[in-house]
């Protein structure tokens, strides 16, 4: 029996209309289904404004949907969620299928997690996705599709089998204009050095061959490249269609045969876009940094985690500091952009290593490099040994609670670890440059970004940065030299929000903001508060409970049902389309808001 299938991108915005790392993996489900032959609807929540709910009620009515297909990262969990979930609440019969790195990762317990999803898609789901509606359209039996996981007699089933590997080389193009991706070309990233309209991505490739103890490849460990002939078709898809100027190639890997990257590059040059990709820093050679910036590649991206020997080692990077310090040498004195993340807290990780780390950063402040903390992230090597050492110990709440940070070093203290994230939160902000000159030109309260205009501190190049997010770790990045440079933070944002706290202290007698980072932590010393003392700040991350913000200590969620707060501010907008529905179902909450709704007029709220 025929049926119709709904496909959906999960609302990862806070508001609509903001720039967000498209879903490339969707995208590829929603063309090889269409190539199937399947009846498929397309949904992408990051361009339609209203309630989840709402929004899937009326296209299922539209479209007597049958099936809803969903998927993306654990950190996406309760967008994820929140797609399954609307959807039973509006009819039960709807088969929800989810898939990517959230079920990949962790199918039993993230399938707990999720708890309205019908079927999981362990792996690449190209080819399992149509095994799999084939089998529901034709009422076959589902444990005949090899890699799924779905409730059976109340405990959950892997079906047994290794599916077959997808060859890059055949899948079609991903579907930019089904899943409206389109639209993301009328705004401006301003992270990861990027900062032009008309910014897309691209896969040249999928998993990597390396394994850092970190990550997770839910593409499987088999290293493959797509035809160089099939990648620039691609390019010419996206330059004619949407006029691309800048390519994010999303690659865990890119630079890794040199035979490869010389021909790219000297095909892409002739197009006049510019390009990010990720390189290891042990490949970079004086002649490949001259090809690189001959093809107008604008950011370099490494990873490069530590400046201490023994916890690289313990990474398994097979890297050094050495090798890292080279190829950012070559880098820097061509004039490329560099895009590279400390992450602390590792298992090796002790005071020595990192206070190491933060003194070499600070000692090559003009490579702009990012400080982070290392995020336990379920199939890695981490999560296996954070399970056997119990330091998780529920994994279905570890994934419902969005993988909070936690403390995998043996060698540190209590007092050690505050220590370590009173400086991740504050340096950043602290040693990075404002642009000279540095002008906010307009402010945009509805959608909360900025105009900014000022000069490089490097090149002294006058720059014009538009849309400039408020509230996100974000770079001005001079597109002259690639240097980058801290937003302000203007004055009457900083008032508005001030004053805005005040009168929802006085709607709701208590009001808590949830998340910290380096932004939050530096907006929060400008703000000018009548009612401080019922203000309260909560991070979910154990870690980070403890630090001391406004001579506030950060206080763990459970603050919340103890003082009986009913206003939560998720002060981390990113996270605030995941973190939304969580919180309300969790912690009863009468109010859950983004912190750029403080930028608006509450009176009425």
């Amino acid at each position: 029996m025929k049926m119709n299938h709904l496909i959906v991108v999960p609302r990862i915005v806070n508001n609509i209309g903001d720039w967000y790392q498209l879903p490339l993996g969707i995208a590829y489900i929603s063309s090889s289904l269409e190539k199937a032959g399947f009846t498929l609807f397309k949904l992408n929540l990051n361009t339609i404004a209203g309630s989840v709910h709402d929004i899937l009620s009326n296209v299922i009515a539209k479209h007597n949907i049958n099936t809803v297909l969903t998927g993306g990262l654990t950190g996406q969990y309760g967008a994820i969620r929140d797609i399954a979930k609307e959807t039973k609440l509006i009819n039960k019969d709807i088969k929800t299928i989810v898939g990517g790195g959230i079920i990949t990762s962790a199918p039993e317990h993230a399938m707990e997690a999720l708890e309205y999803a019908d079927y999981g898609v362990i792996g690449e789901g190209e080819i399992i996705c149509c095994e799999l509606l084939e089998t529901i359209e034709n009422n076959l039996p589902i444990e005949k599709v090899i890699s799924i996981v779905y409730l059976k007699n109340d405990s959950y089933i892997v079906t047994p089998g290794k599916p077959a590997t997808v060859d890059v080389k055949t899948l079609p193009f991903p579907d930019y204009k089904g899943l409206e991706f389109d639209k993301l070309v009328k705004s401006v990233p301003n992270t990861l050095g990027m900062c032009e309209y008309n910014t897309l991505p691209i896969v040249t490739s999928r998993s990597c061959p390396y394994k850092c103890t970190f990550c997770f490849h839910s593409s499987g460990q088999k290293f493959r490249q797509r035809d160089l002939d099939s990648v620039f078709a691609e390019i010419d898809y996206l330059a004619n269609e949407f006029g691309v100027k800048y390519l994010s190639i999303q690659d865990e890997l890119f630079g890794l045969k040199k035979k490869r990257i010389k021909e790219f590059c000297d095909r892409i040059k002739n197009y006049n876009i510019q390009w990010l990709a990720n390189f290891r820093v042990t490949d970079i050679t004086p002649e490949l940094i001259a090809m690189l910036k001959e093809a107008n590649c604008a950011t370099v991206a490494f990873g490069i985690e530590s400046a201490d020997n023994s916890v690289l080692k313990s990474m398994n990077k097979r890297i050094t500091i050495e090798d890292t310090e080279r190829a950012l040498e070559l880098v820097y004195n061509a004039g490329l952009g560099i895009q590279g993340v400390f992450i602390f807290g590792d298992i090796a990780e002790t005071v020595e290593t990192a206070t190491r780390t933060f003194n070499w950063w600070k000692q090559h402040i003009k490579y702009e490099l990012q400080l982070s903390a290392i995020i336990t992230y379920p199939g890695t090597e981490l999560y296996k040994y954070a399970l056997r050492e119990k330091i998780i110990k529920d994994p279905v709440q570890y994934i419902k609670d969005g993988c909070p940070l936690v403390r995998l070093s043996k060698h540190m203290t209590d007092e050690d670890y505050k220590w370590l994230f009173e400086q991740l939160a504050s340096l950043p902000r602290m040693l990075h440059n404002l642009p000279n000159q540095v002008q906010v030109t307009n402010i945009d309260y509805e959608h909360g970004n900025i105009d900014v205009t000022g000069n490089c501190v490097t090149c002294d190049t006058a720059n014009k940065w538009e849309k400039s997010r408020l509230f996100v770790l974000e770079t001005l990045v001079c597109k002259s030299c690639g240097r980058r440079h801290i937003a302000p933070i203007p004055k009457p944002v900083t008032d508005i929000i001030s004053s805005n706290i005040d009168k929802l202290i006085d709607k709701y007698g208590k009001v808590a903001f949830w998340g910290v980072n380096s932004y939050f932590y530096k907006l929060s010393e400008q703000l000018n508060i009548k009612q401080y003392d019922k203000l309260f700040f909560i991070d979910q991350s154990d870690v980070r409970c403890g630090l001391k913000i406004l001579k506030h200590t950060i206080q763990c969620p459970d603050v919340i049902m103890e003082e009986n707060i009913k206003c939560v501010v998720v002060s981390v907008v990113q996270y605030f389309s995941i973190l939304k529905q969580p919180i309300e179902d969790d912690y009863q909450q009468e109010k859950v808001m983004s912190i750029s709704e403080l930028l608006s007029d509450i009176d009425n709220i």
